[in-house]
C-alpha cells in the first residue's frame, strides 16, 4: 500500500435515489478516514440485462461482446483503483487494473462481479444491509396471499358484496431456503407471527436461531417443502442453487400452499412454477427476482394466474445506500489497517 490509495466509486448512481447531500456526506466522511484516501467518483454502468445475464453461473464468454465499451477517464480510474465501491466491473479486470486490490459490492450477491476474471482481488458482498427491507417485503407478499388481500381491493374497486375471508398464518408452517439474514430475518418475522419454521441451508449441522424449528440439508429438499404450507426463497445464485426449484420441487410442494422469491431469478424454473399455477397446484406465488431482468413485456410469467410480479424492489433503497456506505467505511478502514474484513467472499462457494 502506498502514499496514495485511489477509491473508486462505480455503481449506478440512478439507484441512489436518498435526498440531495446524503452521497456528497457520505463521500465526504469516507474520505476523512484517511488522509491517503483519494476518492474518484466515475461510474462504470452495465446494462441491467447484462448484469444479471453475468451474475448466473458460468460460463460467460459469450456476452463479453455486449459489455460497454470503456471511455478514457474509466480506463484511467482502472489503471490506478486500489479499491472500489461498485456493482460492475468489466471483463479481465486484474489487465485494466493492475493495481486492485478489493473490491466492496453494493448488494448480497456479486455473482456479476466474480464473472471479471478477478484473480487475487477480494470481493466483499453488502449481505446484511438490506436484510430487513427485504424481509419484510417476503412477508409482506405472504400476508398479502394469505389475508387475500388483492380480491378485497378488488370487491372495493367494484362495491361488490363479496366478502372473501382469507386465513390464519399463526400455526402454519413457513418454509425458508437459505438461512443468511434475509433468510433469518423472514424466519424471525414469521416465528413472531406464531407459525413454526423450517429451513434449508448449506450447512445444516450449524446452530440453528432460535426462531428456527427444524434445519433441513439441501439434500433433503424434496423432504422439507411437503411440510410447509409457504416457501420463501431467499438462498445466494451458486451452481448449486441454479434451477433448485424445479418441476420435482414445485411438485413436492403441499397443493394450495404458496412460493414468494426474493434470493436470484436462476433459482426458479419459471416454465415449471407457471405451470404449478396453472394446474391449481400452488395457491399463489411472488417473485421479487425473475431469470431476465428487467423483465421482458411478452414474458408468460405476466399472464401467469395468482402470480404476484416486483421488479426486483425488494429492498429500501434509501436505507440501503446508507448501510453499504456504513460499512465501507467499517471495511475501507480495516483494510486500510490490514484487519480481516466484513463479509469477504470465498470465491469457491460464490458467496
Amino acid at each position: 500500500m502506498g502514499d496514495s490509495v485511489v477509491v473508486g466509486i462505480g455503481y449506478p448512481p440512478h439507484w441512489d435515489v436518498r435526498p440531495e447531500g446524503a452521497l456528497a456526506a457520505d463521500l465526504a466522511a469516507t474520505a476523512a478516514l484517511d488522509p491517503r484516501i483519494e476518492l474518484v467518483d466515475c461510474r462504470y454502468v452495465e446494462p441491467d440485462s447484462l448484469r444479471t445475464a453475468r451474475s448466473a453461473p458460468p460460463p460467460h464468454g459469450h456476452l463479453r461482446d455486449l459489455a460497454p465499451e470503456l471511455t478514457r477517464p474509466q480506463r484511467e480510474l482502472f489503471a490506478r483503483a486500489e479499491v472500489i465501491l461498485t456493482t460492475d466491473l468489466p471483463f479481465g479486470i486484474t489487465s485494466l487494473a493492475p493495481g486492485l486490490r478489493w473490491v466492496q459490492g453494493i448488494g448480497a450477491g456479486v455473482g456479476q462481479l466474480l464473472s471479471a476474471d478477478l484473480g487475487e482481488i477480494r470481493v466483499t458482498t453488502a449481505a446484511g444491509v438490506n436484510a430487513a427491507s427485504v424481509a419484510e417485503f417476503a412477508l409482506a407478499r405472504l400476508l398479502e396471499h394469505a389475508k387475500r388481500l388483492r380480491e378485497i381491493d378488488e370487491v372495493q374497486r367494484i362495491r361488490g358484496p363479496r366478502r372473501p375471508f382469507g386465513t390464519q398464518l399463526g400455526g402454519r408452517t413457513l418454509g425458508v431456503i437459505g438461512l443468511g439474514r434475509i433468510g433469518t430475518r423472514i424466519a424471525a418475522g414469521a416465528h413472531a407471527l406464531g407459525m413454526r419454521v423450517l429451513a434449508v441451508r448449506r450447512d445444516s449441522a450449524a446452530p440453528r436461531p432460535a426462531c428456527v424449528d427444524e434445519v433441513y440439508a439441501p439434500s433433503r429438499l424434496l423432504a422439507f417443502l411437503p411440510r410447509c404450507d409457504a416457501v420463501i426463497a431467499a438462498a445466494p445464485e451458486t451452481r448449486d442453487t441454479a434451477d433448485l426449484m424445479d418441476a420435482r420441487a414445485f411438485a413436492a410442494m403441499r397443493p394450495g400452499s404458496f412460493f414468494c422469491n426474493v434470493g436470484r431469478g436462476s433459482l426458479v424454473d419459471e416454465a415449471a412454477l407457471i405451470e404449478a399455477l396453472d394446474s391449481g397446484h400452488l395457491a399463489g406465488a411472488a417473485l421479487d427476482v425473475t431469470r431476465e431482468e428487467p423483465l421482458p413485456s411478452g414474458s408468460p410469467l405476466y399472464d401467469a394466474p395468482r402470480l404476484a410480479l416486483s421488479p426486483h424492489v425488494a429492498t429500501a433503497a434509501g436505507e440501503h445506500f446508507t448501510g453499504v456506505f456504513a460499512l465501507f467505511r467499517e471495511n475501507l478502514s480495516r483494510y486500510l489497517s490490514g484487519r480481516p474484513l466484513l463479509n469477504e467472499v470465498d470465491k469457491n462457494l460464490g458467496y
